[in-house]
């Protein structure tokens, strides 16, 4: 019995360590839950510790230009363990990124020959290509999984999809008073629930302050008149939500009254996607 008592407790230790150095890690993405689809669960080859694992490039085109590429596998497996095929039976196809060091980028593919995804080396993509890229380079979603998600829920009949959109640090244009804020676009028919941003660079310039919105800029926030580094929106400037009804286009950065000759945001947005059936 004593024994035992020990063998107990040196596992109760060795458990206790290992939790005490566990990272503070977030929660396994669910995918879909309650009739909503969740885009951060999609955004394969994400920074996101619960991101799902990259897909992988096994043949690519020697030259760039427009080009073929083949990847390994043509699904991925979320975190909540589903398994979607981000380029099979779509609508429309979603961006990628070819993540290989100085010679990423992001691409959208023209065309895709991907019936038998869970086939090795049977799913092709078509895209125009600025670098050279080979293989073993890791591809990624190109929209950090928003249209994955909307691809998937039509599938499933429709629904909502939440998406979140997170631009990066964005240095502010010196040459105009918008600023396009990352790359992924705000998908069209949503509603966006929230627009905050924080100033990672200090404003110099900015008469007036800065705002988000998509069109002048003003349709998400009132304007914030303090420009150091460290201000955030709040609830006193948060205008959302709002029905965006627009073409998908990118959320921007707007300063009132003159540019900016220095600074940079950090903004993220989210909302809900109203997704139609694709059957």
């Amino acid at each position: 019995m004593k024994r035992i008592l020990q063998v107990i407790g040196a596992v109760l230790l060795v458990a206790g360590l290992a939790f005490a150095q566990a990272p503070n890690l977030p929660p396994i993405n669910r995918s879909y839950d309650g009739g909503v689809f969740y885009s951060p669960a999609y955004n394969y080859g994400g920074s996101s510790p619960t991101a799902p694992s990259p897909l992988y490039i096994d043949v690519a085109p020697s030259a760039t230009g427009a080009g073929t590429i083949t990847l390994r596998w043509g699904y991925v497996m979320l975190p909540d363990g589903r398994k979607v095929y981000p380029f099979t039976g779509v609508a429309t196809l979603p961006a990628i990124t070819v993540n290989d060091g100085t010679t990423a980028e992001t691409v959208t593919p023209s065309s895709a020959s991907c019936s038998t995804p869970e086939f090795l080396d049977t799913c092709q993509l078509t895209a125009t290509f600025s670098n050279l890229h080979g293989k073993g380079s890791q591809v990624g979603s190109g929209d950090q999984g928003v249209q994955e998600a909307i691809n998937d829920a039509a599938s499933f009949g429709g629904g909502d999809v939440f998406w979140v959109i997170d631009t990066g640090a964005v240095t502010l244009s010196t040459g105009g008073a918008n600023t396009n804020l990352g790359s992924v676009n705000i998908p069209t028919r949503s509603v966006v629930m929230g627009a905050t941003a924080r100033v990672t660079t200090t404003i110099a310039t900015c008469a007036g302050g800065w705002s988000l919105g998509f069109s002048t800029g003003t349709e998400f926030t009132a304007a914030n008149t303090t420009l150091t580094a460290g201000t955030t929106t709040d609830s006193s400037t948060i205008n959302t939500p709002v029905a965006y009804n627009a073409a998908a286009g990118l959320p921007i950065a707007h300063c009132t009254t003159s540019n900016a000759s220095a600074g940079a945001l950090h903004a993220r947005l989210w909302g809900y996607k109203h997704v139609a059936s694709a059957f």
